[in-house]
């Protein structure tokens, strides 16, 4: 069985000052600026963690096991650094483990709606939680891509940054990110 792999779709030399913003980027930099920042210089730590894996799984059977109920263009790529998920019918879907990211999964939707309108499709986004049963319905409308334009622009800021931003620690999410030893195998407990 072969899963999609998120993290292996961008050229590894890519310059990350001109290269387009991917959107799992979005994804990462709402969860934890400094992810982001090691996401952009292609440091990649999430392809060998065991949360990554799980959200793989549940991915792939959403999308391969399951009979479709409609006709469906399934892992849709968009010029070499974006992959849909689902297209079915006028609907764009984002299929993800668990909704305790939804702003992330939102922006992220969002992206790829914004992505296809500028190519002329004008769609719904769909964020679809399989395993809680769940999902909501995404549009681009004016607010969304406001937020949209403004996550852009932070983006563009932090590709430009010679550091990492600081980040405040403990975050909860620092328990289960792939990041979490990269981040603070410095800092030592204090008493």
């Amino acid at each position: 069985m072969e899963l999609r792999d998120d993290y292996d779709d961008t050229d590894q030399t890519m310059d990350v000052g001109t290269a387009p913003i991917r959107p799992y980027e979005l994804n990462a930099w709402v969860v934890c600026p400094r992810k982001c920042w090691f996401l952009q210089r292609q440091l990649m730590m999430e392809p060998h963690s065991p949360f990554v894996e799980l959200g793989r799984l549940v991915h792939h059977e959403a999308l391969h096991e399951r009979p479709p109920r409609e006709p469906a263009l399934v892992e849709v790529p968009i010029e070499g650094f974006a992959r849909i998920d689902k297209i079915a019918g006028e609907l764009v879907y984002e299929i993800k483990r668990s909704p305790r990211k939804q702003e992330a999964h939102r922006l992220q939707l969002l992206y790829y709606l914004y992505l296809l309108r500028e190519r002329g499709l004008n769609l719904k986004g769909v964020l679809s939680y399989p395993e809680q049963n769940r999902r909501e319905i995404v549009e681009l409308d004016d607010q969304g891509l406001q937020t949209l334009q403004q996550a852009l622009e932070a983006l563009q800021q932090l590709r430009t940054s010679p550091l990492p931003p600081q980040v405040p620690r403990p975050m909860t999410i620092c328990r289960t990110c792939a990041y979490q030893e990269l981040c603070w195998c410095e800092e030592e407990e204090t008493p």
